[in-house]
């Protein structure tokens, strides 16, 4: 597919046997857009939905260990959004509701940092909780003695998906997410990244794992009604 410079570009990337709808955007519409489609496909799961997701940042020394998130990718279904915060026009507040809201169940891989690096982009993004991290869940699946939850994505995949054919590459993991274009190979890795967050998530039943909230997350339960 040519690259073009556009607030939005649609893409057909195939993980495993399935192709996922890709949405790249710097547009808070089309964002906007996204959000309500999904939760209208989806709105007989609008109390359990599991949602993949995912922040890719730029690793600059003057920002030493965190980063700010330059993109922001979600997934259900066969469905995913990148987000380009870097050079996003608005932040729609459909979005900002999305990820306070409790009924909604994050997941994603090695993500022990994705809601700082939202939370201190220019845009100030703030999720309800932390969200799941794929290899603790499959970690406590399979029991006292797993090592899978220092085990690499492709290996985790493999594994629970069957997908052989996927894999990640370091070097576009610390490419530059901040340009206007992103390349082709930098949205097939954030689609394969929150698309199989999403499915094994869904698999495991995501929604009905045990989690607390914090003192500091339940401060945001009055922005909710704020919309």
């Amino acid at each position: 597919m040519v690259l073009y410079p556009s607030p939005s570009r649609i893409f057909y990337v195939d993980v495993g046997t399935t192709t996922v709808i890709v949405t790249v955007t710097s547009s808070g519409a089309a964002v906007k857009e996204w959000l309500s489609t999904t939760r209208f496909i989806h709105h007989r799961r609008r109390h359990r939905l599991v949602v993949g997701v995912g922040v890719q940042r730029t690793v600059e020394e003057t920002y030493r260990s965190y980063p700010p998130a330059d993109t922001l990718q979600l997934c259900v279904g066969r469905r995913c959004l990148i987000f380009q915060l870097a050079h996003a026009d608005f932040i729609p507040a459909v979005l900002r509701k999305f990820l306070l809201n409790p009924s909604n169940t994050f997941v994603g891989f090695w993500n022990q940092q994705d809601a700082k690096r939202l939370r201190i982009c220019r845009h100030s993004l703030q999720m309800w909780r932390t969200p799941l991290d794929v290899r603790m869940m499959v970690a406590e699946e399979e029991g006292p003695g797993s090592e899978l939850w220092k085990a690499k994505r492709e290996i985790i995949i493999r594994q629970w998906l069957g997908f052989e054919d996927v894999t990640f590459s370091d070097e576009i993991g610390r490419s530059n997410w901040g340009r206007e274009v992103l390349s082709y190979d930098q949205i097939v890795q954030s689609c394969r990244d929150a698309f199989c967050a999403f499915l094994i998530g869904r698999n495991l039943r995501a929604w009905d794992l045990p989690r607390s909230v914090s003192e500091s997350e339940k401060k945001f339960t009055v922005i909710l009604n704020l919309f």
